[in-house]
C-alpha cells in the first residue's frame, strides 16, 4: 500500500495536518488556560482590593468587620481576614475547610502576599490566593481571598476532551477527502502508464491523449509523446540503416561468393583465370572492407564513443595534402583537380578525420563529374573559422536529391548518370561518403552543406572552427599553388 503515490500523498498531507491541527490545539489550550487564569487572577484582585476600599470607609468598631465581610459574600470565592501572625479574625461563609484554613494562615505568617496557589480545594484541584495588607482599628491586617480552582479545572478539561476527539475526526475527514482527491488528480497517470505500456517496436506511431496541455499531466503527456516520436524515428532510421547495410554488404559478399565459385567448379584453370578471379574478389573486398570501416565509424560516432584528437597543423599543407592523394584518382577519369587557398592557416582540430572528410568530398565531386569536366578545392580563412569549398563541374543535384544527399546510404544514381557519367563509377560508392563528412564536420563544431547545385555543376561548403588554443593568423604572405 506504501508504494502507492496516492497513498503516500495521503499520509503526508495527513500527517502534516495533523502537525498544524496539534500544534493549533496546544497554543489554543495553553492561550485558554492563560486567559482563564488572569481572568481569576484580576476577578480575586478586584475583589480584594473593593473590600479594602468598603471596609476602609466603614466606622471602625469589631462587629463592623464581621458584618462588612458578610456583605462581600462570594458564592464561588472565600474572603478572610488575619492578622500579621496568621490569626483568623473574620470570614465569610466558605466552602474551605478547616485545614486549608489552617494552611492559609500559615503562609500568612510567613509573610505571604500576592497570588498564590496551594492544594486542596473540591477534587483536589487546587485554590488560588490573593493577599493584601489592610488596617484594622489601626492595627495592620491581611485580606485573602480564595478562589477553588475546581471549575476552571473542568472547563479546561471538556476543552481538552473536545479537541482529543475534534482532531481525530478531522484527520479521518480529511484523510479520505485527501485520498480521493489523490486518486482523481494522479488518474491520468494511471492512464497514461497503461496507455505507455501497450506502446511497443511495432506500435510506435500510438500517442497518448493529452487532456489538458496547460497543466504538469499535460506536460508529462506531451514530452512523453515527443519522446515516442523520437524513439519512432530512432527505429525507422535503424531499421532503414539495418536494411540498406544489409543491401550493401551482400553486393560484394555475393561477387566474392560467384568468383570463388567459379574458380574452384573447374579442376584445371591457367593462371591469368586465377589472377582475374583474385582480382575480382580483392576489389570486392576492398569495397567490403571500406563500406565495414564506414559502417563502425557511424555506430561509434552514433554512441558518441569515437576518440576525438586533437592537435595543431596546418589545414593548408592538409588539403595540398588530400588533393595530391587523389590527382591518380582524377587522371583516370580525365578530370582536372586544382586547389587554391591562402598558406599557413593554423587549426586545432583532428587531422585524421579532417583528412577523411576532405577525401570524401573530392572523391564524390570527382565521381560525379564527366570526363574532361574538373573539380576545384578552395579555402579561405573567416573571422574565427576556416571555409573549405568543392566545386566541381559535374551533373548537378536534383532537387529532389538536394535534402537527401546527407542521408546514409542515400545515392540518386538515376539523376546523376544521366548526363555522361560512367554509371559504374556511381555505383562504387554506398551512399556514406557524405554522411560521414558531415558528421566530421559537426563533432568539430562545424557544419557540410550544399551551397549551389545547378546545371553548371555543384558546390559543397564546409565550415570548421579554428579550434580553441589556435593563434590568431596574420595575412599570409603567398598563396598555395595549384596542384
Amino acid at each position: 500500500m506504501f508504494y502507492s503515490v496516492r497513498a503516500r500523498l495521503t499520509l503526508w498531507y495527513t500527517g502534516i495536518l495533523a502537525l498544524v491541527l496539534v500544534t493549533f490545539s496546544g497554543i489554543s489550550y495553553v492561550l485558554l488556560a492563560r486567559e482563564i487564569r488572569a481572568s481569576t487572577d484580576a476577578s480575586l484582585a478586584g475583589a480584594a482590593h473593593e473590600f479594602t476600599g468598603a471596609f476602609t470607609h466603614a466606622p471602625g468598631n469589631g462587629s463592623t468587620t464581621r458584618d462588612v465581610v458578610l456583605d462581600f459574600r462570594y458564592s464561588d470565592r472565600d474572603i478572610m481576614i488575619f492578622t500579621t501572625g496568621g490569626q483568623l479574625i473574620a470570614w465569610a461563609r466558605s466552602q474551605l475547610h478547616d485545614p486549608e484554613r489552617v494552611r492559609i494562615a500559615a503562609v500568612v505568617r510567613k509573610g505571604f502576599r500576592g497570588f498564590a496557589t496551594m492544594a486542596g480545594g473540591v477534587g483536589n484541584d487546587g485554590i488560588r490566593l490573593y493577599a493584601t495588607p489592610i488596617t484594622v482599628v489601626g492595627m495592620q491586617h491581611v485580606v485573602v481571598v480564595a478562589h477553588d480552582l475546581h471549575d476552571q479545572v473542568d472547563h479546561l478539561e471538556r476543552a481538552a476532551q473536545v479537541l482529543f476527539l475534534a482532531i481525530p475526526l478531522a484527520l479521518l475527514v480529511a484523510a479520505g477527502g485527501g485520498y480521493l482527491l489523490a486518486r482523481k488528480s494522479l488518474a491520468p497517470v494511471a492512464t497514461m502508464s497503461l496507455k505507455a505500456r501497450q506502446i511497443g517496436a511495432e506500435t510506435l506511431t500510438e500517442r497518448i491523449a493529452v487532456a489538458n496541455e496547460r497543466d504538469e499531466l499535460g506536460f508529462l503527456a506531451t514530452t512523453l509523446n515527443e519522446l515516442l516520436e523520437r524513439l519512432q524515428r530512432a527505429f525507422e532510421s535503424q531499421r532503414s540503416f539495418m536494411a540498406d547495410a544489409s543491401h550493401e554488404l551482400r553486393t560484394p559478399l555475393a561477387i566474392i561468393q560467384g568468383e570463388a565459385d567459379v574458380a574452384l567448379s573447374r579442376k584445371e584453370r591457367t593462371a591469368a583465370e586465377y589472377r582475374e578471379s583474385i582480382s575480382v574478389i580483392q576489389t570486392s573486398v576492398r569495397k567490403l572492407t571500406r563500406i565495414v570501416e564506414s559502417l563502425f565509424l557511424l555506430a561509434r560516432s552514433d554512441a558518441g564513443r569515437y576518440p576525438i584528437t586533437r592537435s595543431r597543423f596546418y589545414l593548408d599543407e592538409l588539403m595540398s595534402d588530400c588533393v595530391r592523394a587523389m590527382q591518380s584518382l582524377a587522371s583516370t577519369r580525365n578530370v582536372r583537380l586544382t586547389c587554391h587557398g591562402p598558406a599557413e592557416l593554423v587549426i586545432v582540430a583532428d587531422e585524421g578525420l579532417l583528412h577523411r572528410m576532405l577525401l570524401n568530398l573530392i572523391d564524390n565531386a570527382l565521381k560525379f563529374t564527366p570526363a574532361g569536366g574538373s573539380v576545384r578545392v578552395e579555402w579561405q580563412s573567416d573571422g574565427d573559422r576556416y571555409v573549405i569549398r568543392v566545386v566541381d563541374s559535374g551533373i548537378g543535384v536534383a532537387v529532389p536529391d538536394r535534402s537527401r544527399i546527407f542521408e546514409r546510404f542515400y545515392r540518386g544514381e538515376r539523376t546523376r548518370s544521366a548526363r555522361g557519367v560512367t554509371p559504374g563509377s556511381v555505383s562504387t560508392g554506398a551512399g556514406l561518403g557524405l554522411p560521414i563528412a558531415r558528421w566530421i564536420a559537426e563533432v568539430h563544431g562545424g557544419e557540410l552543406s550544399l551551397e549551389k547545385s545547378d546545371a553548371e555543376g555543384s558546390t559543397l561548403i564546409a565550415i570548421v572552427p579554428r579550434g580553441e588554443t589556435a593563434p590568431p593568423v596574420d595575412e599570409p604572405a603567398q598563396a598555395a599553388s595549384s596542384v
